[in-house]
């Protein structure tokens, strides 16, 4: 009985020290969590294997003024004269674009040109669409296929 209590005396102070020891306050993120400042919409995402890649982005500024008003809603603003980079595995730039005055850029690329020597079915390379806007860095993904 005696070695019961003991035991039990243990378990418990080890509890309550997990327990202290287990919450930490931190004052910010290790990383900040910015919200990006476009809304990005990417279309195109099988091509086939002699075909190439095409993938039109459109590019919105979103003015959130009027979200309480019901008639009014969040109106999205193309964004023209924006510059894009575009990526594959975050370092190896394959293509700059810029928008037009509606807010869109193509980009094309041959499969040989985003270092896929051989397409062949089901490949995927993930593409990083990359730009700066008021001040604020973003980045899209996006995933190509060969069909």
């Amino acid at each position: 009985m005696k070695n019961r209590c003991i035991k039990l005396t243990y378990c418990a102070l080890a509890l309550i020290c997990l327990m202290a020891t287990s919450c930490v306050v931190t004052d910010d993120l290790a990383t900040p969590n910015v919200a990006s400042p476009v809304l990005v919409l990417l279309d195109g995402t099988e091509f086939e294997a002699n075909s190439e890649v095409v993938v039109l982005g459109r590019f919105y500024e979103l003015d959130k003024s009027g979200i309480l008003d019901q008639n009014v809603g969040i109106d999205s603003i193309p964004v023209s004269s924006l510059n894009i980079r575009v990526f594959i595995n975050s370092t190896r730039e394959v293509g700059s674009l810029t928008t037009d005055g509606s807010g869109r850029a193509l980009f094309q690329q041959s499969w040989a040109g985003l270092g896929v020597e051989d397409p062949s079915s089901g490949r995927q390379i993930r593409l990083e669409f990359a730009g700066e806007h008021n001040n604020t860095a973003f980045r899209m993904f996006h995933n190509v296929r060969v069909k």
